[in-house]
């Protein structure tokens, strides 16, 4: 709920100079252990990433990095191509592969955290992220279960919009969960969408 937060107050900045903008960042929960910022040992949380931030692997349109899915077409992949998830996702990628298969035992739990849920051509990104992780597991030896989320708190569960002048997306996911919380006396609720097991 506190790194909820956090996406929200950066996003509302950025409400008030009229550049509204999808933040977001990831959460590695390994083993139950929750991490809070600077902790990279045994659990992981990526910076920030604000929007128009995306580059590298995740972009679905650079030659050496993942393959676009048919799915999604050439002009939806350019135009989500920068937003903020593409960054968050190589972070979390490589801090599993380079430090979280080492030190997780039972499970790792990855939750993508954002002020408004991932339109198409993220949500095919995070996928294909959570392939990818399961993949790296089984070249480490690692047996650990992995579950992927995503967790954001708009109005509705989803909502259809169109991209530049002509191109579809929803943002967030039609069968997202409205989860109830109460912490310290602030009541609220946030949608989570867990992407189906790969194991």
């Amino acid at each position: 709920m506190r790194e909820l937060a956090v996406v929200h107050q950066l996003a509302a900045k950025d409400h008030q100079v009229g550049e509204p903008g999808l933040y977001s960042r990831i959460m590695v929960i390994v083993d139950g252990n929750i991490p809070s910022q600077g902790d990279d040992e045994s659990c992981y949380l990526t910076p920030v990433a604000a929007p128009k931030s995306g580059q590298g692997y995740y972009t679905l349109t650079r030659a050496d990095g993942a393959e676009r899915p048919a799915e999604i077409s050439v002009d939806e992949a350019k135009l989500s191509q920068q937003d903020s998830e593409v960054t968050t996702l190589l972070e979390a990628y490589d801090w599993m592969t380079g430090r979280g298969f080492s030190v997780a035992a039972q499970s790792v739990q990855v939750i993508l955290i954002s002020n408004i849920g991932p339109c198409t051509g993220c949500k095919a990104r995070l996928r294909i992220f959570q392939d990818d992780l399961v993949a790296a597991a089984k070249d480490a030896g690692s047996a650990v279960s992995i579950t992927v989320e995503s967790v954001y708190d708009t109005p509705e569960a989803s909502l259809d919009r169109t991209r530049g002048s002509k191109i579809p997306t929803t943002y967030g996911y039609p069968d997202a969960v409205r989860t109830p919380y109460d912490i310290s006396g602030r009541q609220g609720a946030y949608w989570v969408y867990r992407l189906p097991s790969l194991q």
